[in-house]
């Protein structure tokens, strides 16, 4: 399984654009959401960034679940043309869930390489 993390802050530009610009392009996602559905990727949910020790410069994330890499990237394509960059600064997040002492084992082999 694999997860997506998108964090983002509302550029200039999508105060600027007309309501019916950013309604659109929220309907637009809505719909590609029903789509990604279908191929199995999930939306575990949106929220606000609240404020805590070392938290992420951004405002806003939303988390996902992929059962593969290549859906993962199906819904990072249909961010990229989806226009959403255009209205929003964003840093994604993309990697296999994997059991923690797999990552452990990871970051102590790092620390045996660098001696």
């Amino acid at each position: 399984m694999y997860v997506v993390v998108e964090t983002w802050t509302p550029k200039p530009a999508f105060f600027a654009a007309a309501e019916e610009a950013r309604n659109d392009l929220f309907t637009g996602i809505q719909e590609a959401m029903k789509q990604l559905a279908d191929i199995g990727f999930v939306t575990l949910g949106w929220g606000r960034v609240e404020p805590a020790a070392h938290s992420a410069s951004y405002d806003w994330f939303a988390v996902w679940q992929a059962p593969s890499r290549e859906v993962a990237d199906v819904f990072l394509n249909g961010v990229e043309s989806s226009g959403w960059y255009t209205y929003f600064e964003q840093t994604n997040v993309v990697g296999e869930v994997r059991p923690a002492e797999v990552v452990m084992a990871e970051h102590l082999a790092l620390e045996a390489e660098v001696k």
